[in-house]
């Protein structure tokens, strides 16, 4: 009862029950399902005068249009005593046109006839509303909602033991929907209650305890309604996400190729401080606070750890064992075999540049040569200018008469060097 209703009553009990005051009490607005029933909470007063008078009463549901739609009174069914002032209602297989504004009409004999000025509007609509989706309340930070819409987050710690609770509004008494959890991360309890406008709503609550393993988990609640008209469901679904903040998991040291360690830790928030540990005998050493340890610092043997740590705690890695052996250099005998080999090499080059840049004497008619040289390289531990010289010319002239032969050469990096001989 209202605070305005409460006035009234009063005023009636000061005035000896003369009062003369109609009445109903039903919600302002409801949704209901196409297809589907809805149910239409409803109760009335009447002056204390005609109370004597409300035997075998009846009543009719009115439209706004003001008169009462056959078609409707058809499918109505009033399962509240209208004799105990209670005319709650039920409309079946409702249909999108059966949205608008209705009022309520008692009938007795003559000394009770009134339509009274309340009304109800019903919302068909073809597809039902999300469910709602709540946590419990201690989970919730300052200046935060408990009642997460659609793709919102929700954060928790580890450890923290969490009630998520779904609901969605049951209009129709005899299909009420049935609610399910995806995924399903403990037993949950269905139940249905009654909202303080006397409409129903169906209530699903499943607790579980928050995990690093649920960071970032998406969790579903489907609300599933079927309908009276045809065999088929209408379902709507709400998602929320979960993001655990943890301390470090899963913290390991990462050997590099050069002898290198790294510090690898799952956390959220992320690792804000990694601390090095070598371990000497019985002693241990701090030697860094860095994620890794550079070639330099562990170039010594020895045992080392890690230790990662962020807001919510630490761990600390299991020992590793570094070895490092200095590298050696190479015997003498290797480096004096190489040598040779350098030598011998450098000597059958110079061969083959020499045969092929100085051909013999031909005292036919003039004659133009050219070939392809493939390019070497020359230093000057060779006796040979290297670069942009003219090396065919001095290979021959070392060689042979200047005389015989005039020769044109050029090498350029790694071009190929072609040569022009001409007889004199």
């Amino acid at each position: 009862m209202t605070a305005a209703e409460r006035f009234i009553f009063i005023g009636c009990l000061l005035q000896g029950g003369l009062c003369s005051t109609w009445s109903v009490q039903m919600p302002q607005s409801i949704q209901a399902l196409n297809g589907s029933c809805v149910l239409i909470p409803c109760t009335f007063q009447i002056p204390s005068a005609k109370n004597q008078h409300l035997i075998n009463p009846a009543g009719i549901w009115w439209t706004k249009r003001g008169s009462s739609d056959k078609k409707q009174l058809e499918n109505r069914d009033i399962i509240g005593k209208l004799s105990e002032k209670n005319c709650t209602t039920v409309l079946n297989r409702i249909s999108k046109t059966w949205t608008g504004d209705y009022s309520f009409r008692i009938e007795g004999n003559n000394h009770i006839k009134n339509n009274f000025k309340e009304k109800v509007k019903i919302n068909v609509e073809d597809s039902p509303p999300s469910p709602q989706v709540t946590i419990n309340k201690d989970m919730v930070r300052e200046g935060d909602s408990a009642t997460l819409r659609e793709g919102d987050s929700v954060t928790l710690r580890e450890g923290d033991s969490v009630t998520l609770t779904c609901s969605a509004p049951a209009p129709c008494p005899s299909l009420p929907p049935t609610l399910s959890w995806t995924p399903r991360l403990s037993d949950s309890v269905t139940v249905f209650q009654e909202n303080d406008d006397h409409t129903k709503h169906a209530s699903s609550v499943m607790t579980f305890t928050a995990s690093h393993l649920l960071h970032k988990q998406e969790v579903k609640c489907t609300a599933v309604y079927r309908l009276q008209t045809v065999k088929s469901e209408r379902t709507s679904h709400t998602n929320v996400t979960l993001k655990v903040q943890y301390s470090p998991k899963n913290t390991l040291v990462l050997i590099g190729k050069d002898g290198s360690l790294t510090c690898s830790s799952d956390a959220n928030p992320a690792v804000n401080n990694y601390t090095w540990y070598k371990v000497s005998g019985g002693e241990i050493k701090v030697v860094s606070y860095t994620q890794s340890l550079t070639s330099n610092i562990t170039e010594v043997s020895g045992q080392y750890y890690c230790q990662a740590q962020n807001e919510h705690g630490l761990q600390n890695s299991s020992t590793v064992q570094l070895h490092c052996d200095p590298v050696k250099a190479p015997p003498t005998w290797m480096a004096a075999a190489a040598g040779a080999a350098g030598m011998m090499l450098t000597c059958i080059l110079m061969q083959i540049l020499l045969k092929k840049c100085c051909p013999r004497e031909n005292h036919s008619s003039k004659i133009r040569v050219t070939e392809e040289l493939t390019p070497i390289n020359l230093t000057s531990e060779s006796g040979f200018e290297s670069g942009k010289r003219n090396i065919c010319h001095q290979l021959c002239t070392k060689g042979r008469d200047k005389r015989s032969a005039t020769m044109k050469a050029t090498v350029v990096g790694q071009q190929d060097c072609h040569t022009i001989f001409t007889e004199l």
